[in-house]
């Protein structure tokens, strides 16, 4: 089973979206701030970390640099109301795999999904080609092989 982090301040937001991905058969913790999120990101293994920015105490860009000092490949997705484009673009310098809005306009159905399509296993043919576009010393072939 699949298992989501959510960090999140907003308590009935949070639940909504645990219990929408329960419905899929994806297990979702909630930490209500920072420090606890990476008190939990420590204990257990997430496939994927849902990361509000605002947050009383550590805000989110906090916590995405002590995930990323922690595991560089655990993904991350940004659900916030805040929308400020120079932040975004730092933070997917930083390492963030997808930004989804949680305003009034926020799609929850379009947030499962978009969730369900990352921890998807990867396809045959996108290993192949990952394997094909990798430089061949990467993988302990010559040239020659």
């Amino acid at each position: 089973m699949n298992r989501v982090l959510i960090i999140e301040d907003e308590k009935i937001t949070a639940e909504a979206v645990k219990a929408a991905l329960a419905m899929k058969n994806v297990d979702a913790d909630i930490a209500e701030n920072g420090e606890k999120g990476l008190a939990m990101f420590e204990e257990r293994d997430y496939d994927l970390i849902l990361l509000d920015l605002k947050m009383p105490g550590m805000d989110g860009e906090e916590i995405l640099m002590q995930i990323r000092k922690e595991d560089p490949f655990v993904d991350v997705v940004i659900y916030t109301n805040y929308q400020e484009f120079a932040d975004i673009k730092k933070l997917t310098n930083i390492g963030i795999q997808g930004y989804v809005n949680k305003g009034a306009k926020a799609d929850l159905e379009e947030l499962v999904d978009m969730i369900m399509r990352k921890m998807a296993p990867l396809e045959v043919h996108d290993i192949e080609k990952m394997v094909r576009s990798t430089p061949r010393d990467m993988l302990g072939e010559s040239e020659g092989e």
